[in-house]
Order: C-alpha cells, then sequence, then structure tokens
C-alpha cells in the first residue's frame, strides 16, 4: 500500500476509535445536526447535513439554502451507505481504494448505494457498538469528513 493513503487510513482509523458517543437516539440526532448545521453557516457553506441509523432510517436531515437537494440527498445517503457497508468513514474506504485499487464494485457493492468518497462517518458507542452514520455533502469530499 502506498505511505501516503496509509498514513490517510491510520489516522482515520483513530478519529473512529476517539470519536465515541454515550448514547444514539433521534434526540441525539436533532442536538448533533443542528450543533452541525449551525457550525456550517457560520464558516458561509451550503451543504446538506443527514444522521441515519444503521437500518438507512435518516433521524435528521437538514439541506441549506444554495445547496443542489437532489444531488445532495444522493451523495449523502451514498456516502452513508458506504460507512454501514464498512463501519468506516467513505474517506477512509477512498484511501483504502486510492491505496490498493479495489472499487466499490471490486467490494460487491451498488455504486449507486455507496460511493468512496469522503462525507459518511459511523458513529459507535463508547461500548464499540455501530449505531449510525453523520454524513455531510457539499464541500470538497476531503472536507465533508
Amino acid at each position: 500500500m502506498s505511505d501516503k493513503y496509509t498514513d490517510i487510513m491510520n489516522v482515520i482509523d483513530q478519529q473512529e476509535k476517539l470519536l465515541r458517543i454515550d448514547h444514539f437516539s433521534s434526540a441525539f440526532a436533532l442536538d448533533f445536526g443542528s450543533q452541525m448545521v449551525e457550525l456550517a453557516k457560520q464558516r458561509g457553506t451550503a451543504m446538506g447535513i443527514s444522521i441515519r441509523k444503521i437500518d438507512g432510517a435518516v433521524l435528521f436531515q437538514h439541506m441549506m439554502d444554495g445547496a443542489n437537494t437532489v444531488n445532495t440527498q444522493n451523495w449523502l445517503r451514498r456516502k452513508a451507505g458506504m460507512a454501514i457497508a464498512w463501519e468506516h468513514s467513505s474517506l477512509y474506504m477512498w484511501a483504502r481504494e486510492q491505496a490498493t485499487g479495489q472499487t466499490v464494485q471490486y467490494n460487491a457493492l451498488d455504486p449507486n448505494e455507496c460511493v468512496q468518497r469522503g462525507g459518511g462517518f459511523p458513529l459507535f458507542l463508547k461500548s464499540g457498538e455501530f449505531v449510525g452514520v453523520v454524513s455531510a455533502s457539499g464541500l470538497a469530499h476531503n472536507e465533508d469528513h
């Protein structure tokens, strides 16, 4: 594997281990999603934000004014799909693709449902249980991460 992409994967792996939450609920999704929206507004970015359970159910979604709504929704869904399929961030999977050449199709996933681009981040409880995904789309994919 390429050192550059291995380094990216190692950093993201550490993020996924450190950024764990105490609980996951609809109230958590509303609060966390609203905080992300406020941060995006402060930065002047037009993007979409979504929080989903691992069964795909959307608990929070917001499209900011100026975001391409249909296109952004598709990116959010596909980034979340990748994180759900692999229990890794979609940026981690992008770095893995760059390092190994293993595409969505190579991994027997539907490219209409999953994409190896940054912006889908898995939500794990502190116990290690995988419970959901937060997705962002509208910036360069490494910035969406």
